[in-house]
């Protein structure tokens, strides 16, 4: 909102949308978050000194760094729909406020899986460790697709039914992050294989 506010751009999300954020992302993943399981190895690591923070050991610098990183993603897709919009010769105001809304949502659920640990990929602890986060994105993810679709939530919200190239645009950019972090644990799982079965052929 701030940055679109720098740029003389129009709003990106109307106040309910924000309320409607807030609801979606901090709710159920939130919860399913405090029955997490422990992590391996914790009862290994050295215990953390008295006078240090909770944003320590880089946590700070992360949580800033990935929520530029939603807000860039956000306003970039908003102007993708503005464009668009324009392209086609219409008022999609709408259009641009759902797809930036989706994607704000779409960034924090994939967002809530890196949440888990601060040292382990979510691939490495897996899905199923914790059958509660994934059943709680899931029902999340359901109730912002009836916002989208259904007529009445759309009276309210403000939303418009959106294409299939808006959703692969939608989740490509929520979803690159998580990308990334799966690429690099097949990389190190590919290279750890060979190293081993080297060694051991050696």
């Amino acid at each position: 909102m701030f940055l679109a506010s720098l740029l003389a751009m129009p709003m990106p999300l109307m106040p309910i949308q924000i309320l409607w954020v807030n609801l979606i992302t901090d709710g159920l993943p939130a919860m399913a978050l405090g029955v997490e399981p422990p992590e391996p190895g914790i009862m290994e690591r050295q215990p953390r000194l008295k006078s240090e923070g909770i944003f320590a050991r880089g946590l700070g610098w992360t949580v800033c760094g990935r929520g530029l990183y939603i807000a860039l993603a956000t306003l970039t897709v908003f102007t993708i729909g503005l464009i668009y919009s324009r392209w086609q010769g219409i008022s999609g105001l709408e259009t641009a406020r759902t797809m930036a809304l989706s994607t704000l949502v779409f960034s924090q659920l994939f967002y809530v899986f890196e949440c888990r640990s601060e040292t382990h990929s979510p691939f490495e602890l897996g899905f199923t460790s914790n059958p509660f986060l994934s059943a709680a994105v899931v029902c999340s993810a359901l109730m912002h697709l009836a916002v989208v679709y259904l007529p009445v939530m759309q009276n309210i919200f403000g939303t418009v039914n959106l294409g299939l190239w808006q959703w692969l645009l939608i989740i490509s950019v929520s979803g690159i992050k998580l990308l990334w972090k799966y690429m690099q644990y097949t990389w190190r799982r590919i290279f750890v294989s060979s190293f081993r079965y080297g060694k051991i052929n050696a």
